[in-house]
């Protein structure tokens, strides 16, 4: 059962981390109360500049490697060294994981569905852990020391990260003055009088131009012989 809820939180931390690195967009979860992409997106999903789903992937990648030597065919202090990393990792993914859905509900007022499923494996992993306590009571304790300095650790780093400056597009509609009916009845008289024909009557097109007497040419004594 740690194998499987540890294999689990690892693939989503994995791929919340993946998303973290390269700003897409996160699958299946926007709008509303449940929006992962506020969640990863805020104050609180870095620490310092390293995204807190790298950090849980490593978690939980040493949590399960650790119990792959928790069988019988390992020796007594391979076992043994290896829950106590199981202890440490497993108690301080707990512990971690009350810390972020605090955060979420409280704070950011958004929620992740798939942090929310990761922070489930911790507490499960952690109630487990405290629950059989393979190491013992006393040893089980030291080992929860070590995980409560490290979400500590988690939690300082986070406070102390400066938040990321953040901008908003506004985007105003320019009205014209001029109403569109308006404009319609301008281009359409603009249309109609553009090839216009001049103010000419038909039959005086082409008649030839009216001078006055006094500014006819005199006539020759040859063209009044022709007349004549």
């Amino acid at each position: 059962m740690l194998r499987g809820l540890s294999a689990l939180a690892l693939s989503i931390s994995t791929y919340l981390a993946w998303v973290a690195f390269h700003s897409t967009g996160v699958a299946g979860c926007g709008g509303g109360i449940f929006d992962c992409d506020h969640v990863l997106s805020s104050h609180w999903s870095r620490w310092f500049q390293v995204p807190v789903g790298a950090a849980a992937a490593a978690l939980y990648f040493c949590a399960l490697s650790a119990l792959g030597f928790c069988r019988r065919m390992s020796s007594d202090a391979k076992q043994r060294f290896a829950w106590r990393v199981v202890t440490v990792c497993g108690l301080a993914a707990g512990l971690a994981a009350v810390w972020f859905v605090v955060l979420q509900f409280f704070v950011i007022g958004h929620i992740c569905s798939y942090c929310l499923v990761a922070h489930t494996c911790g507490l499960v992993i952690a109630g487990t852990i405290i629950w059989t306590r393979p190491l013992g009571g006393r040893s089980t304790a030291s080992m929860a020391s070590i995980s409560v300095i490290g979400v500590l650790v988690l939690i300082g780093g986070q406070l102390v990260t400066p938040e990321t400056p953040k901008w908003e597009a506004e985007y105003h509609a320019v009205e014209s003055s001029v109403s569109t009916a308006e404009t319609d009845s301008t281009n359409a008289t603009v249309e109609s009088s553009v090839f216009e024909a001049p103010n000419f009557e038909k039959e005086d097109v082409f008649e030839p131009p009216l001078l006055d007497d006094d500014a006819a040419p005199e006539k020759t004594k040859a063209d009044q012989e022709d007349q004549k």
